[in-house]
């Protein structure tokens, strides 16, 4: 099953397993007492809150506190081969589990499951950036 939709948070991307790994602090405060961050988290819209993006393809739902998120998510399932996170886990402080990628069930992993999710993730993105009213 495909499925795509927006849901809004007062919390900016609560529950998001992506927001950490993406939105980088500017100064040099923890990540979770930070005000700003690169890329910058997105707007809240007033009246509803934070949007939080969804996408389900085939059994598992993404689900987005940005579209930067989205952005990386693709470039990563994307690749042939997924990327060792030690580096990234490394830099950040926190252990190889807590990653994103890592936090995937592993029918997520196989290339062909990605091939799919990735190009339904690019058309969601364009829904999301053009299409949808939010």
């Amino acid at each position: 099953m495909k499925q795509r939709w927006i849901e809004y948070s007062d919390l900016w991307a609560c529950g998001c397993p992506m927001t950490f790994w993406v939105h980088e602090p500017v100064d040099e405060r923890v990540w979770r007492d930070a005000e700003e961050f690169v890329p910058p988290k997105p707007p809240r819209v007033p009246g509803l809150g934070y949007p939080v993006y969804f996408v389900e393809f085939d059994g598992f739902v993404f689900k987005f506190g940005s579209l930067d998120e989205m952005n990386v998510c693709i470039d990563t399932l994307g690749q042939k081969n997924l990327p060792n996170v030690h580096q990234e886990c490394e830099e950040r402080g926190v252990g190889p589990v807590s990653h994103w990628l890592n936090r995937l069930p592993s029918q997520v992993l196989p290339w062909k499951y990605r091939e799919g999710a990735v190009k339904y993730l690019m058309e969601c993105r364009d829904y999301f950036q053009n299409d949808a009213k939010h």
